[in-house]
C-alpha cells in the first residue's frame, strides 16, 4: 500500500509539472498576443485620425468657391472615396482585432481558472496521500 501511495503521489507530483509548465506557456504565448495587439491597435489607431483628418482637409479645401476647384472637382471626389474606402478597412479591421483580442483573452481566462482548480484538487490529492 505505501509503494502504490508512493506512485500515486509521484503521479500527482508529474502531472502538477505539466500543468504548471503549460500554464507558463500559455501565459508567456498570451502576454505575447496581447502586446502585438497592443502595436497594432496603436497603428490602426493612428491611421484612422491621419485618414479622418486627411478627408476633413481635403472636404474643406473642396467645397470653398473658385473656379480653380471646379475642374479638379471629379477627381477630388474620387480621391475622397478612396480615402473613406480605406478609412473604412481600418475600422473593419480595428474592430476585427478587437475582436479577437477579447475572444483570446476570455478563453484564456476560461482555460486558467481551470488549470487553477485541476492544480488545487491535485495538490489536495498530493498532501491527503502523503498524510496516508
Amino acid at each position: 500500500k505505501s509503494g502504490q501511495l508512493k506512485e500515486e503521489v509521484a503521479r500527482l507530483q508529474d502531472e502538477l509539472a505539466r500543468l504548471s509548465k503549460s500554464q507558463a506557456e500559455m501565459d508567456k504565448l498570451r502576454q505575447e498576443q496581447k502586446e502585438t495587439y497592443a502595436e497594432s491597435k496603436a497603428e490602426l489607431e493612428k491611421g484612422l485620425e491621419g485618414l479622418k483628418m486627411a478627408i476633413k482637409v481635403l472636404k474643406e479645401y473642396y467645397a470653398k468657391e473658385g473656379a480653380a476647384h471646379e475642374t479638379a472637382e471629379g477627381s477630388a471626389s474620387g480621391i475622397i472615396a478612396l480615402l473613406e474606402t480605406v478609412e473604412s478597412d481600418f475600422a473593419k479591421n480595428l474592430a476585427e482585432i478587437t475582436s479577437e483580442e477579447e475572444s483570446a483573452a476570455a478563453e484564456y481566462e476560461e482555460v486558467s481558472k481551470t488549470n487553477e482548480i485541476e492544480r488545487t484538487a491535485k495538490e489536495q490529492d498530493v498532501k491527503y496521500k502523503v498524510k496516508e
